[in-house]
């Protein structure tokens, strides 16, 4: 294992936030397994698989993403990165993003030790080339990884395609304390939702809305209060 503060493939080049490891890669296939901040064995709670996508592959990735509603395909998609019973599929997004469409696909699973961790596979198509990448992160400690690993998707550059040009920020959304939604924002800022993460699992309590309040970030994202359904960061105030 490495540390690279950029990496590139065909089609593609990705700046990495501070701290990210490379633990393995096909350079020549643009294709790199990564490890975030503080994300060390044997279990490896967060890692980030990104590879470049040939054209003649592009469509019958896509199709496998959004095949994904049918148990038997979303179990083996998680068979095929060493989970086990898949707890919950999330309908596919497709999310509009300076390099091009991001089609999104999240579903919980559980690991051989029984850890439950959100999965997200974005195959990110533009003009001129497509990547996919693979977010797997355990639910117990998301609050650490989806910061770095959300800042990651958003930097990837793709041939063709303007610079992404984007910030991260958090939204808390008094009606919805169940869970904390990540947006990008263009430099216009007009927000683009990503992701939405539990504040519990199971019982236990990951974050609470007060906290996050109170502190004015999570784990060095800025939070904005208002409604997930929000289209601009400029809604909402953000807590001094």
């Amino acid at each position: 294992m490495f540390p690279a503060p950029a990496l590139s493939g065909p089609g593609y080049s990705v700046q990495l936030p501070p701290g990210f490891t490379v633990m393995n890669g096909v350079p020549a296939l643009g294709a790199y397994w990564l490890l975030p901040p503080n994300s060390t064995g044997p279990q490896f709670p967060a890692i980030i698989q990104i590879r470049s996508v040939p054209p003649y592959q592009v469509q019958m990735l896509l199709q496998y993403v959004y095949a994904m509603e049918n148990p038997w395909v979303a179990q083996m998609n998680a068979a095929n990165l060493g989970l086990t019973s898949v707890t919950q599929v999330y309908p596919t997004r497709p999310i509009q993003m300076p390099q091009g469409v991001a089609h999104t696909r999240e579903f919980d699973a559980l690991t051989v030790f029984g850890f439950p961790v959100r999965v997200m596979a974005i195959v990110l198509q533009g003009m001129q080339a497509t990547v996919e990448v693979i977010v797997m992160m355990n639910l117990y400690r998301w609050v650490e990884f989806a910061r770095p690993s959300f800042e990651l998707v958003g930097s990837i550059w793709l041939q063709g395609s303007p610079p992404p040009n984007l910030q991260l920020q958090a939204v808390v959304d008094p009606n919805r304390t169940g869970q904390i939604q990540y947006q990008f924002v263009k430099p216009d800022q007009t927000a683009i939702p990503l992701s939405s993460l539990p504040t519990q699992v199971g019982t236990q309590i990951i974050i609470q809305h007060a906290e996050i309040i109170q502190a004015g970030d999570i784990n060095g994202t800025g939070i904005v209060l208002g409604s997930h359904n929000a289209t601009t960061a400029s809604s909402g105030a953000k807590p001094a």
